[in-house]
């Protein structure tokens, strides 16, 4: 039962910081402004001493110098996974196979009995940048099932004791879609990716409501103490919607939440039916998430032409191509937006063509999206502006990736790699995320990552294939406007009068900060539909 509708917040003026103002074409700090917030929307928005002769009487908050935002948006995101990372082995940034052993050694003494899960691992950081292998991981977890997700969740590191449980032997087939990597005799390494993960994760004891309930609100906190007001939460099931709901109806979500289903034909059957919230709710069924490849780090990407580092590997369909197109045509016939993971460039083209061909049955639909976009063909690239469709990126995978992309890709195609101002030039609306719990939520490393394509120790010197980088209002604007626009939103992201008022205040004139001090941001104060809230884990 949804409980009865707080009273309204009340009006306020807020004054003292500069105000990020941005219309998707300019974008300026304006200094001196100030806006009006009455019944949760911005009222007026103006110079502050014509504004408060105008407000007499209203409550005013004065801001210590700064800038006003926007409320930021986390454009992709997996809200249950990075919450439930404070349950798991945290091998992120591990520089080594033995840092990693030695992690998941420390976990289980600490945590006994039952099943050891971890997230985080990438062999690129590795020595010789091998996949490690079960034996390995046998040596530190004994008799107990361990298994440990790769960084972007696409591979699976399992244990014998795993694989055991599982039934995981030589005589197992790779499901369609998935890889087993096995050795010499042909017995499985304990490496699996993509689809194969399922051989051995549906044999894991499943979590029970209440303690989805707790990774679902713990990582709308964390998003919320980055100073996100909204997420697109990629992948809900059935169990994590009704449990949205439920929190909703107890009027405990932090953030908004705009929910992409997973692609499972019966939850999309029930769920499209009815029609897309036209307003901006605290949780919405925005779409839905289809997956069309793998990911680049573990060779699961679709390419055109091989892996320059594995001849005669092109990488995964994940997903049957016909399958992702009929499901698209359906959610955009239903009012309802697809949101399509393509890392590789066989899958982003693959992607625009589907695309372009299911919107023609649904002309006047909310924008297609594809999900990272990272290896795009040119030609590819210049297509997205035209067709309408959204490139929603993660800018910290390119500073991520940067060491390992051109030996996958070679040098004839790694100039494909992470086109960001070649998506602009094309005119394609841009949508920013992190893809948490696979990199860290921060925002301003996102920034960072987008203006200078440097990892946080300033490598490769002088950017990554530096003439795509992004300035700071091109920036600003993934994570803002941006987003809002590709949400259908016009009110959020946005500061003018009649947008929904949802703000973040940092404490640093934005507009003449240097990239080299944005990883040091942090919050400081939030409001969303103009009330206070306070920065959760802050």
């Amino acid at each position: 039962m949804l409980l009865p509708a707080p009273p309204p917040p009340p009006a306020l003026i807020i004054t003292g910081a500069d105000l990020w103002v941005d219309d998707g074409k300019v974008a300026e700090a304006k200094r001196g402004w100030a806006l009006v917030v009455r019944k949760g929307k911005i009222a007026a928005i103006g110079e502050a001493e014509k504004l408060l002769k105008a407000q007499a009487g209203v409550e005013q908050v004065v801001l210590p110098g700064g800038t006003l935002l926007p409320g930021l948006i986390e454009g992709h995101a997996h809200v249950e996974s990075l919450g439930a990372l404070a349950r798991k082995v945290d091998l992120a940034g591990c520089r080594s196979l033995e840092e990693a052993l030695t992690r998941v050694k420390a976990w289980a003494e600490r945590n006994p009995g039952g099943w050891i899960e971890g997230r985080g691992w990438d062999q690129n950081r590795w020595p010789g940048k091998a996949f490690p292998t079960a034996i390995q991981l046998d040596s530190v977890t004994g008799g107990r099932p361990a298994v440990m997700t790769r960084v972007d969740g696409h591979a699976l590191w399992a244990n014998s004791s795993a694989m055991k449980v599982a039934g995981l032997g030589p005589g197992t087939q790779a499901p369609a879609g998935g890889q087993i990597l096995r050795d010499g005799a042909g017995a499985p390494t304990g490496l699996l990716v993509d689809a194969a993960q399922q051989l051995v994760l549906r044999s894991m004891p499943a979590p029970g409501p209440q303690e989805r309930s707790q990774r679902l609100l713990a990582g709308m906190r964390i998003l919320q103490s980055h100073g996100f007001t909204a997420v697109a939460d990629m992948g809900v099931d059935r169990e994590a919607l009704s449990l949205y709901r439920k929190l909703q109806g107890e009027g405990r979500l932090p953030i908004r939440v705009f929910a992409y289903l997973a692609h499972d034909p019966k939850l999309m059957l029930s769920e499209l039916k009815g029609r897309r919230g036209a307003g901006t709710a605290i949780f919405q069924v925005q779409g839905v998430k289809f997956f069309l490849d793998g990911a680049l780090g573990s060779r699961g990407a679709r390419l055109l032409e091989p892996y320059a580092d594995q001849p005669g590997q092109l990488g995964l369909w994940v997903t049957e191509p016909a399958k992702v197109e009929q499901g698209a045509a359906v959610t955009l016939r239903a009012g309802y937006q697809p949101a399509i993971h393509a890392i590789g460039d066989a899958a982003n083209r693959m992607a625009l063509e589907l695309l372009e061909r299911a919107r023609r049955k649904a002309p006047r639909s909310l924008h297609p999206r594809i999900e990272h976009a990272q290896i795009v063909a040119p030609e590819d690239a210049a297509r997205f502006g035209p067709l309408g469709i959204v490139a929603s990126i993660q800018p910290v995978h390119c500073t991520s990736d940067h060491s390992w992309t051109p030996a996958r890709l070679g040098p004839s195609r790694v100039e494909e790699a992470f086109p960001w101002r070649r998506f602009l030039q094309g005119g394609a609306l841009l949508a920013f995320g992190s893809d948490a719990p696979v990199e860290d939520p921060n925002p301003f490393y996102g920034l960072a990552s987008a203006e200078t394509r440097q990892d946080p120790e300033g490598q490769p010197p002088g950017g990554f294939l530096p003439a795509q980088n992004l300035t700071r209002a091109e920036s600003l604007r993934g994570f803002t406007w941006g987003n809002g626009q590709a949400l259908g939103r016009k009110d959020l992201g946005v500061l003018k009068a009649g947008a929904v008022a949802d703000l973040l205040w940092v404490q640093a004139p934005l507009g003449e900060l240097p990239p080299s001090e944005l990883r040091k941001l942090r919050p400081g104060r939030m409001w969303l539909d103009g009330r206070e809230r306070p920065l959760e884990g802050r």
